[in-house]
């Protein structure tokens, strides 16, 4: 014979299971909003240290082009004055 209060005692630990289920689920829904967001905000500075980086590596470059061409001036005005006095 069926039982019907058993089986209203199995649907509410059923119904219950799921309100758990559905609050892990949204709660980690919420996770990864945040983590994306913040994949996000890292993303952007990652991108903003490369563009400082690039911008200094090419002044580190004119800086050094520039030290050689100073250097090769003083080693010339040094040729011609016949080297130090």
């Amino acid at each position: 014979m069926i039982d019907i209060k058993r089986i209203t005692e199995i649907e509410e630990v059923k119904k219950e299971a799921d309100k758990l289920m559905m609050a892990k689920i949204t709660k980690y829904e919420n996770e990864i909003v945040k983590l994306k967001k913040r994949a996000e905000e890292l993303e952007n500075s990652l991108s903003i240290a490369l563009e400082i980086n690039d911008k200094y590596q090419r002044e580190n470059k004119e800086v050094k082009d520039d030290n050689k061409k100073l250097a090769k001036q003083i080693e010339d005005t040094r040729t011609d004055q016949g080297g130090w006095r």
